[in-house]
């Protein structure tokens, strides 16, 4: 566990390439995190999202198997993801953002 011995989680993103510079301006502004990483990503499968309101898979995305994504990932304590994950729900609401919230057993720079 970190030092101060909070509870700590690990958030991951995946986000439209699109959303990508709305969400990294939107995270910078958040005081309770230190920072994030980005890194490209791409979504297989038939289709994003679960229910009557998952995104369907273009042609092109159909034929090639893959759907562009770009993937952020935080690490912080689990109240401040709680509130984040709050904060991102009101904000980009309709916006195909998946996240995924795990714990995390140690982080520590090296």
């Amino acid at each position: 566990m970190t030092q101060d011995n909070a509870a700590q989680a690990l958030l991951i993103l995946l986000v439209t390439p699109k959303l990508e510079e709305v969400l990294v301006d939107f995270l910078l502004q958040q005081t309770a995190i230190s920072g994030f990483t980005t890194a490209p990503a791409n979504g297989h499968g038939t289709g994003h999202g679960a229910g009557h309101g998952s995104v369907k898979l273009s042609l092109v995305e159909q034929v090639t198997g893959r759907q562009s994504r770009v993937q952020f990932m935080l690490h912080a304590t689990l109240p401040v993801m709680h509130a984040l994950i709050a904060a991102l729900k009101a904000e980009f609401q309709h916006t195909d953002m998946h996240y995924i919230l795990l714990p995390v057993l140690d982080a520590q720079s090296i």
